[in-house]
């Protein structure tokens, strides 16, 4: 088979190559980049430049906090999934983002799930595959305010809240009365 290629498609070839490694070497690059802020993050290399890790990344790099740890999440996915032996040359950033905090065995499983779909391992299927995985997020109740003579009174619920509106009244009067006891009693 040697020897069939015109110099036209020699060059194409060439030439297309060049973009394949090219764009596995952004891949590349993209991954030391995340462990290079990892790193200044973790360390704190910036304390001397910024105030804060925020204020570092967007002066220096210009790019949100979002978006650089972003890139230290995509780096720590890509090196869990080595841990297990699972090599996906193909994984891009924002394919691995549903990966984030999960245990490199769970990882290994969406992908090895992901990858026997049709469409193979593409941010859909890997999405797709962890939504099976990942615990469903507790529906959290609306704040709710109350006009009150004199205030306003806004009772906000977090995740561990079950009861309603009025248990949460309630149970702030209760403690209210509770540190007017403990202030007349130091008084």
């Amino acid at each position: 088979m040697k020897g069939t290629l015109t110099e036209a498609e020699k060059i194409m070839l060439a030439k297309l190559e060049a973009t394949v490694e090219s764009g596995v070497t952004a891949t590349l690059a993209v991954i030391e980049a995340g462990k290079a802020l990892a790193t200044i993050r973790d360390r704190q290399l910036y304390r001397d430049v910024a105030a804060t890790w925020e204020e570092y990344v967007e002066t220096r790099f210009r790019m949100t906090r979002r978006r650089a740890d972003q890139l230290v999440a995509f780096a720590g996915v890509k090196a869990a999934l080595e841990e297990t032996g699972t090599r996906v040359p193909e994984l891009s950033e924002k394919a691995a983002r549903p990966l984030v905090g999960l245990s490199p065995d769970t990882m290994s499983e969406i992908v090895a799930e992901a990858a026997g779909s049709p469409e193979g391992v593409t941010a859909g299927s890997i999405r797709k595959a962890a939504s099976k995985r990942k615990p469903k997020a507790m529906k959290v109740a609306k704040p709710r305010r109350f006009k009150v003579a004199g205030a306003i009174v806004q009772v906000v619920f977090n995740r561990k809240g079950t009861g309603s509106a009025i248990d949460a009244l309630t149970a702030a009067l209760r403690q209210a009365e509770a540190d007017l006891e403990r202030q007349a009693e130091a008084a």
